[in-house]
């Protein structure tokens, strides 16, 4: 990919219609001031004062943050509860301009949330443990099924369908079993539609939709038992085209400082990580990752070229400490000058 190509696809990337569905989350940072610290009277423990706080959409909402940051329209389809943290994760999405109207209200949920408690001061901040909500147990049928009616009239309108499987407990987050499979009747329905998925713990049950896993994951998706040593270059090379055949539909492998692997029927590329300076905050990497590769492939890009865009928006992102950070398309073709010209 070069200058040109790059500029004309950010100029491009507002007419590009992304449905993202999955887990959304809410991102609540806390920022607690020591030397505001207090003994509790009633159980002498210290009770830590927050002073303000950051929210930010998670999960399936970041990939949103940073498809909006690089200005393409997203519809959203998932699921929150009706309590405050579903109020402010839907107001963080419509912050930032993203179409809120097929996301579902589920009163018997809880809206999934990690706090963040944050300590310290002047911009110098810990993070303490996170505390997480989630839900431990299955959508109701009639909410399953308001997911798989919204994701299909949303698909009508996208140029691709991101699914973010966020959660480890089966069944029991947005894409379970029957959402999984209504997915990929989309996917036969519509050959022509971007569809890729990015599944924590259920990479193996995808079948003809684009991919997305880490290199643990790519290995796990065809030894599910393995329990070695970090997967190197050659183990992704391997695993990943492996993967590929099964799926006949590209498959792209993060490989944290090393970069992405993107594989389709020409073959294998790699394509390096952008060497910028520290400090760095990984956290939502890959979603930024992934935001990257979809705009751009929704742009005519090659897989080569998409993981290039994934790329740039990782690095960018993770230069962006305490908060869930994004690009924009003119940081995008700066950072291109800058280390890939």
């Amino acid at each position: 990919m070069n200058l040109k190509k790059l500029t004309d696809m950010m100029a491009e990337a507002p007419n590009s219609v992304i449905t993202v569905l999955g887990d959304f989350c809410l991102d609540k940072y806390l920022y607690i001031d020591p030397d505001r610290d207090e003994l509790s009277l009633e159980t002498n423990l210290t009770a830590y004062q927050v002073t303000h706080k950051g929210i930010y959409p998670g999960g399936a909402g970041t990939v949103v943050n940073n498809l909006r940051g690089l200005t393409a329209q997203t519809l959203c389809v998932g699921v929150v509860g009706d309590d405050g943290e579903g109020f402010e994760l839907l107001r963080a999405l419509n912050q930032v301009g993203a179409d809120t109207t097929y996301m579902i209200t589920d009163p018997n949920r809880c809206t999934s949330t990690y706090t963040k408690p944050m300590r310290g001061k002047d911009g110098n901040y810990t993070e303490l443990n996170r505390l997480d909500f989630k839900n431990f147990e299955p959508m109701k049928p009639e909410i399953e099924a308001k997911v798989i009616e919204n994701m299909r009239i949303c698909a009508a309108k996208s140029k691709a369908l991101l699914v973010l499987d966020q959660f480890i407990e089966e069944d029991c987050g947005v894409v379970n079993t029957n959402v999984r499979n209504a997915i990929f009747q989309v996917a036969k329905e519509n050959p022509d539609l971007i569809i890729y998925a990015d599944s924590r713990a259920y990479i193996h049950l995808f079948s003809g939709v684009i991919v997305k896993c880490n290199n643990f994951e790519v290995v796990k998706s065809l030894e599910p038992d393995y329990a070695g040593d970090e997967p190197n270059a050659e183990m992704v090379r391997e695993y990943g085209n492996r993967l590929f055949k099964k799926n006949n539909r590209p498959v792209f492998v993060t490989m944290g400082k090393h970069g992405i692997m993107a594989f389709d029927e020409t073959g294998a590329h790699h394509v390096p990580a952008i060497d910028v300076p520290g400090p760095f905050d990984i956290c939502g990497a890959g979603d930024s990752a992934s935001s990257g590769i979809v705009l751009a492939l929704t742009l005519g890009a090659t897989p080569e070229e998409a993981a290039l865009m994934g790329n740039i928006v990782a690095s960018i992102t993770i230069q962006q400490i305490g908060v869930t950070g994004f690009a924009t398309p003119k940081q995008v073709i700066q950072r291109y000058k800058d280390y890939c010209m």
